[in-house]
């Protein structure tokens, strides 16, 4: 806390000029002073929908594959995967930093004296090393290992879903949890402004405010240079330096064009009692802590078992031996909903079942209830990785979408080249490609920039390249145990110059 850990600069457009770091000390000293934090006004969060494509092939409830002429029907009515984000105003964005590291802390605590500390795996910074936390494959990977482990024992794997999360945290449980893991009766003032700010928020739709504001958004070509500027499209904003949609004065023009929208009440007129915004600093922080008595049931009862259970967010998986999957089944579609108030995913809910089978140990999913021929086809996923009882892969899903930006990326840029009024008209910049799509940009080192007003003279910055998803799956396959991604991703160099070669 004395290094202000959860104070982040923040680069986002939004209403306001964003904070700069001479405004560090100023800023934190406003933040933890509980008296303006009770009399704070946050501004509305902007709004903005993520669609993801959904790629899934169609199943049964048998799970047989449908024909061709019925999966084209099927495809038809898939909707895109769309995740709502809410993001706060810079000052707000760091109150809510700053609460969420006091409550974290707290938190962190309880689940020690829980025994919860390696249940609760999202959100959280669980140190693997000197070098590094832990992330999703170190998590998937204990649980495929737990299988390998007990290869004596037969297993399911139970992994269930809870039906928008975020958007049904009952209020009255939220504001109880946050009482008891600060150990208060009642929420202080302060964190009463801060819990009524995220339940009873109001926010503003991204596209409409670009609408008003686009012949003059506020960019920032070079440090402390900050003029207003004509976009034509949001999707460059980033590349013509935006730092916000306009000025903090600027939010009676807001009001006054009706874009402020209340999410005080439901779509009867009602007063919603349930819900919190995704992509605050503090909603994921919020979650964890809304479902500390629900984690606490299950674990005991699992833990009586003799079986693993581990929570990511809102994705679930008990191991436990096949004589008790009925009961732990109906043990957390009951503790959901009389202890959470949430619901379980019913067509999202699987079992899995370890079996040996000619002397090797195979996965076997049920489809209504029961194993039958097609139960071998279907591998156990968990957290972006595919496990049959022996080996480790990649999710297909998650491949597929790399191709698929992969062979977009190189149309784009074949786009953009034909269009270059300079000496390269026409010419593909294939490091670029290379660096974002293969192995060669995979290694993570510090970015340089430019020397301002010199062409030929570079200097670091702070800023890391990080990689790209051949690092990820790099570090995949050194972490996982028995695992056959490298052998997944191996073609991804070929894969790409054929794709470069067509144009």
């Amino acid at each position: 806390m004395t290094n202000e850990e959860w104070f982040k600069l923040r680069k986002y457009p939004h209403i306001g000029l964003p904070i700069t770091a001479k405004e560090k000390s100023k800023v934190c000293k406003y933040v933890k002073d509980s008296k303006k934090i009770s009399k704070h006004s946050f501004l509305p969060f902007i709004h903005k929908q993520i669609h993801s494509k959904r790629t899934k092939k169609q199943y049964d409830e048998f799970g047989s594959p449908r024909r061709n002429h019925e999966n084209k029907k099927v495809r038809k009515t898939i909707q895109p995967k769309i995740r709502d984000i809410y993001y706060a105003s810079h000052l707000d964005a760091n109150i809510y930093s700053y609460y969420s590291s006091l409550l974290m802390k707290s938190y962190e605590n309880l689940l020690v004296s829980k025994e919860l500390n390696e249940v609760v795996t999202a959100y959280r910074k669980i140190r693997h090393n000197q070098n590094r936390n832990k992330c999703n494959i170190d998590f998937a990977n204990e649980v495929f290992n737990y299988i390998r482990v007990n290869n004596d024992r037969d297993l399911v794997a139970i992994a269930v879903d809870i039906t928008g999360f975020f958007d049904n945290l009952d209020h009255k449980i939220l504001k109880k949890s946050w009482c008891k893991v600060m150990n208060y009766e009642t929420l202080p003032i302060d964190h009463y402004k801060v819990f009524k700010s995220i339940t009873k928020y109001s926010h503003i739709e991204e596209n409409l405010l670009f609408k008003i504001f686009k012949n003059e958004i506020l960019t920032e070509k070079n440090p402390g240079f900050i003029k207003r500027k004509k976009v034509k499209r949001i999707e460059y904003m980033k590349t013509q330096n935006a730092i916000a949609f306009c000025e903090k004065k600027d939010i009676h023009k807001i009001r006054s064009n009706g874009l402020i929208v209340d999410n005080k009440y439901d779509k009867k007129g009602k007063l919603k009692d349930y819900g919190i915004c995704q992509g605050s600093p503090i909603s994921s922080t919020l979650a964890n802590l809304y479902m500390l008595d629900f984690d606490d049931i299950i674990y005991n009862k699992v833990k009586e078992i003799n079986g693993l259970y581990r929570r990511y967010s809102d994705d679930i998986v008990v191991i436990c031996d096949k004589e008790h999957k009925e009961q732990i089944t109906s043990l957390l579609n009951q503790s959901i909903v009389n202890v959470s108030r949430l619901e379980i995913k019913a067509e999202k809910t699987q079992i899995f079942h370890f079996e040996y089978r000619k002397n090797k140990r195979v996965c076997l999913q049920e489809f209504s209830e029961k194993i039958n021929s097609n139960s071998i086809n279907s591998n156990f996923e968990y957290l972006g990785f595919s496990f049959d009882g022996e080996q480790t892969y990649l999710k297909t899903s998650s491949l597929s979408r790399y191709y698929r930006k992969m062979k977009s990326g190189v149309r784009r840029r074949v786009f953009y080249s034909k269009r270059m009024r300079n000496d390269s008209n026409g010419k593909i910049f294939n490091r670029a490609l290379y660096k974002q799509y293969s192995y060669i940009g995979s290694y993570r080192s510090l970015k340089y920039k430019r020397v301002f007003g010199k062409t030929d003279q570079w200097k670091k910055t702070s800023v890391y390249n990080w990689g790209n998803f051949i690092t990820y799956t790099n570090m995949a396959s050194k972490i996982l145990d028995s695992n056959k991604v490298k052998k997944q991703t191996k073609n991804h160099w070929k894969n790409l110059n054929k794709e470069i070669s067509k144009f």
